[in-house]
């Protein structure tokens, strides 16, 4: 670690802050502890501010990195979302029935779109791949399957079509209809 940036460190810096204030008060007595204490709250104040903002930012990649990238929340409901190798984005099925209300049956779907049908994840669910799932409920007549739908599009389906055209796998991935 360079120099610099081991003194940038909030630690370092309260540290250093504190044993100032220690030598002064050393030297000083209780007089110079009396008039060196403001001086150490506003030298001291910035770097614990830091300290405290690197601690939340620390707890909050640890909570949401091992997620990041496969969590989603519709109206308040999480929706569990998996993406294969070919960044296909899969939707589990048990999901979509509770936003959206029962509108088909596991079987129904995985004969209705077999190729866009799989059993995935721990423990295993049914997934319905996001094409599929945005062409099922483009079916339906419920205004909150259809709410569904445009923000399941916009926000699972077209980022998950963007990074494949931009790594070039496939332009789409091909229809079993």
């Amino acid at each position: 670690m360079p120099m610099k940036s081991f003194f940038q460190a909030p630690s370092v810096q309260i540290v250093l802050c504190l044993l100032a204030f220690w030598w002064l008060a050393s030297k000083g007595g209780p007089l110079a502890i009396v008039w060196f204490s403001p001086l150490l709250g506003a030298a001291i104040c910035y770097p614990i501010y830091n300290l405290i903002a690197n601690i939340r930012h620390g707890v909050r990649s640890h909570i949401w990195l091992p997620v990041h990238g496969n969590h989603y929340v519709f109206k308040g409901i999480t929706v569990h979302v998996l993406e294969d190798d070919d960044y296909c984005r899969w939707i589990s099925v048990a999901d979509m029935q509770k936003i959206a209300g029962v509108t088909a049956s596991e079987r129904a779907l995985e004969v209705t779109y077999p190729e866009r049908f799989k059993r995935m994840g721990s423990p295993e669910r049914a997934h319905l791949r996001d094409d599929a799932l945005v062409e099922h409920l483009a079916k339906e007549s419920n205004p909150v399957a259809l709410r569904f739908r445009t923000w399941a599009d916009r926000d699972i389906s077209m980022p998950g079509q963007k990074i494949r055209r931009s790594r070039n796998i496939r332009p789409d991935p091909p229809y079993a209809d």
